[in-house]
């Protein structure tokens, strides 16, 4: 019997793509930030466990805390039979970050291919969605070079990478097959064959072929990646895994991130800028919090690409870093986070009770703490643990943390304690470790004064949280010793000679002689004599230091300046931060929010959504080793806004708030919503309708808190009636200065009115500075009153006119030194023979 066979031609549409996932629609997001791509420029992706590090060019490296597994990671493009690749970074067109995904579209005549990169937030791993439009057949090559290292300075032999065609990944491992990685995609098919015992030196790759490009419409191409340290097995299941269900992935982590931002604090200005930038830091924040299998759940100090190294960038645990973002991060409402990040430093400490500077997250690789030198090596590090915790229990009342942590607390106390070794009430540095610089000349000191208001506020801290706890002899021990701690600061870095205070004093008790901004730790903390302080600000304030962009580390006039060197010239918005919250505090608040807003530019103008670790101290651009997701530096966004220009500063235990707002006169309106004090929430909304000032308190509190209202004034204004009304409860108001202080109980909703006349004020000066300008704006150096004139004292460029504006002008008698507009003054400075910042004092008369 003969057998019969059909053959059937079907038509290419029949084939059907495979390895395709329905689309589905992002969410809307009102903090996404849309530009033109920049292909030079960083962007990362990351979790608790994995990151994507990367560049707008779409090119990558990916990480599996602790683990290296790819890097140089990039697609290319082939038309039809092309030979010929046509490179994603060659024609990326569009970049749009939200928290929970980055999207970077490629454009060519014949197609539009998005790549939608999600990292979820506590998984080993990654998945890249491709959205591909084309009008032909397509090829999407994705190639990339194994390398399964662990973060400096552990390292691993023996790997190798082959392509498994039943999942359709590669496989990188090495021969204990603890350590493991997948790349690939249920759509694509290898195309590299390198030997299965070593790694190629050119890249491996894997094909995904669009015979008919109509098959992938309506559908998304998933690239996988996952990793870790663990069985080959578990590592190959968590691949596996992602696979199942991209959608929830991607939801789950959009819920991550929209819980993070509507549980804190929020804050709608007139100035957008500002209000992104806060619920950016938030994200910037929380991405630095990684699940390390060997060490456990802590805070890593910045992110950015290893390129062929060993580091992502400050992707370490910083015990510093960490004590520093805390107070960021306290300001905001994140206690939980902050107690973690907290507790893994302790974990750390030495057994004399000295807190970790630095953790490689490589260290269950090595021996870390005896076979490098490094885990130990700053000074500063153990009075600022103090400092944390203590500010950690005044925002969230977590008394039981502190009893916990006592016997930790304690030990840190005792060694710091121990470094005064000449018993002047200040650590020595030489004794301690660094302190403010690191390398060079300016190390050669006894004690600098960055390291001293970190233990004066220490030594402080010891006594209230020893009071907390009811161990009442050590109280009365630290507050004597604080109190003589607070007198050595004042006095030995005082210069009366240069009239500020000084960056450090040597052995014999000499003044280094530079200006520099390491001051304003102690100056933010309002150390010190107020009058000093403000002398010493005033140097802050001008050119030498200022910038458009941030504060250099060091006087542009001193003899170690160098623009590009990370001590000694360049800008570090981890050094804006203090600055502007020291001004605020002390009273320049035009100054203040320059410096704020230098920050909260740098969240924008380099990776999208985080701010850059340093600046050359002449141009306003980033050099190429400086890390683009540093954690301190977000600090220049979160800490000036809310203790700086909010003024709010708050005490769980004792119920009370402080609030000093110093808000440019121009504002209106003003929300803050969800400030967080222990348990409680409180918002605050200001309007303002020319002649009446009303903030509404509303609180979640069952108990009522203390509100410490102060109302800053320029004589320029004057308060003609208040009032509290609601269900708060005026206690007192009083004048500090022309200041209108008043002390009021606040409950569920709280009126505070204020009715005024007059009001002529300056507004902080417009800075138009851009990416790759030099320093060129106005800089307003002091505002004096006498009687009913302002004396200003500015800076600008010779040769060069400003605009500054006010309100209230109808109230100008006459000026001088300026020419008065509609809206402002123009001030015009005389020409001089080199191009540089001269001085100029303008005064503004009232009727």
């Amino acid at each position: 019997m003969k057998k019969l066979f059909l053959m059937v031609f079907l038509p290419l549409s029949a084939f059907a793509q495979q390895g395709l996932i329905p689309a589905f629609d992002l969410e809307s997001n009102d903090i996404a930030l849309t530009r033109l791509a920049q292909p030079g420029t960083p962007f990362d992706k990351v979790g608790r466990r994995f990151a994507l590090l990367g560049f707008e060019s779409g090119t990558f490296e990916a990480w599996a805390y602790p683990l290296k597994l790819v890097r140089s990671c990039e697609l290319s493009f082939f038309i039809g039979s092309s030979t010929e690749p046509i490179r994603a970074r060659d024609i990326v067109r569009h970049i749009t970050a939200t928290p929970e995904a980055t999207t970077l579209t490629y454009t060519y005549q014949s197609f539009t291919i998005k790549s939608i990169f999600i990292t979820p937030v506590e998984e080993p791993g990654a998945l890249i969605l491709l959205e591909v439009n084309a009008t032909e057949p397509l090829t999407i090559v994705c190639s990339f070079l194994p390398v399964l290292q662990p973060m400096w300075p552990a390292g691993l032999g023996g790997q190798s990478a082959s392509w498994l065609d039943d999942i359709k990944a590669y496989q990188i491992s090495e021969p204990t097959r603890r350590n493991t990685a997948y790349i690939g995609s249920p759509a694509a098919s290898g195309i590299s064959y390198t030997p299965a015992h070593m790694l190629s030196d050119v890249p491996n790759q894997f094909k995904i072929e669009i015979r008919n490009p109509n098959d992938v419409r309506g559908k998304y191409i998933p690239i996988f990646l996952a990793g870790g340290k663990g069985s080959r097995e578990s590592v190959k299941t968590t691949y596996m895994n992602l696979m199942k269900n991209p959608e929830a992935l991607y939801r789950r982590t959009a819920e991550h991130y929209r819980t993070l931002r509507e549980k804190s604090l929020q804050v709608e200005t007139p100035n957008r800028l500002i209000n992104l930038a806060l619920e950016w830091a938030k994200v910037a924040y929380d991405n630095l919090m990684v699940r390390n299998p060997d060490l456990g759940y802590g805070m890593v100090a910045g992110l950015g690409g290893s390129g062929t190294g060993g580091r992502p960038g400050f992707g370490w645990f910083f015990g510093g870093d960490t004590y520093i973002n805390s107070f960021s991060m306290n300001s905001y409402g994140e206690f939980e986070t902050v107690r973690d990040a907290l507790m893994f430093t302790q974990n750390f400490q030495r057994g004399d009770g000295k807190m970790p500077h630095e953790v490689s997250q490589g260290a269950g690789y090595i021996d870390w703490f005896k076979d490098y030198p490094y885990a130990y090596i700053h000074g500063d590090t153990s009075p600022f643990y103090l400092c944390a915790m203590y500010d950690y229990y005044r925002m969230s009342g977590d008394l039981q943390f502190i009893k916990e942590s006592w016997q930790s607390i304690v030990r840190a106390y005792e060694w710091s304690l121990a470094t005064d070794g000449n018993g002047d009430g200040l650590m020595d540095n030489k004794k301690a470790g660094l302190g403010a610089m690191e390398y060079g000349p300016l190390t050669d000191i006894q004690s600098d004064i960055y390291t001293g208001a970190v233990w004066v506020r220490a030594a402080k801290a010891m006594a209230d949280l020893a009071r907390a706890v009811g161990d009442d002899t050590s109280a009365t021990k630290a507050e004597r010793y604080a109190s003589t701690a607070a007198k050595a600061w004042d006095e030995r870095f005082w210069d009366p000679k240069r009239e500020h205070y000084a960056y450090a004093f040597t052995a014999n008790g000499e003044h280094v002689d530079i200006v520099s901004p390491w001051s304003s730790v102690g100056l933010h903390w309002e150390l010190g004599n107020p009058e000093r302080s403000v002398k010493s600000l005033l140097e802050l304030n001008s050119s030498e230091l200022t910038t458009d962009w941030g504060i250099r580390s060091i006087s542009n006039k001193s003899a170690y300046f160098e623009p590009l060197n990370y001590n000694y010239g360049a800008v570090w918005p981890f050094l804006t931060s203090w600055v502007a919250t020291a001004q605020y505090k002390h009273g320049f608040a035009l100054q203040g929010y320059n410096s704020l807003m230098a920050s909260v530019r740098h969240t924008f103008d380099n990776a999208l959504g985080s701010v850059t670790e340093v600046f050359s101290g002449v141009l306003n651009i980033w050099p190429q080793e400086a890390v683009s997701h540093q954690g301190f530096c977000t600090a220049g966004v979160v800490l000036p806004l809310v203790r700086g220009m909010l003024g709010l500063e708050a005490d769980a235990a004792s119920h009370t708030i402080w609030f000093s707002p110093r808000l440019p006169a121009d504002w209106r309106s003003l929300t803050i919503r969800n400030y967080r004090v222990g348990n409680d929430f409180f918002s605050f909304e200001f309007s303002d309708n020319g002649s009446r000032k009303t903030w509404k308190v509303t609180s979640t509190a069952r108990e009522p808190y203390t509100l410490r209202f102060r109302e800053r004034r320029s004589p320029g204004s004057r308060v003609l009636h208040h009032q509290v009304t609601g269900d708060g409860k005026e206690v007192r108001a009083s004048s500090e200065g022309s200041d209108l202080l008043i002390q009021c109980m606040v409950g569920k909703e709280t009126l505070i009115e204020l009715e005024y006349e007059g009001g002529f004020a300056l507004l902080p000066p417009e800075i138009t500075t851009t990416t790759g300008e030099p320093n060129k704006g106005l800089k307003i150096i002091s505002e004096e009153w006498r009687g009913k004139s302002l004396f200003v004292e500015t800076e600008g460029l010779a040769g060069m006119s400003y605009h500054l504006k006010f309100v209230r002008g109808e109230m100008i008698a006459s000026v001088s030194g300026c020419i008065q507009t509609t809206d402002g003054v123009e001030i015009r400075f005389p020409t001089a023979p080199t191009r540089g910042f001269v001085r100029k004092k303008i005064e503004i008369r009232l009727k």
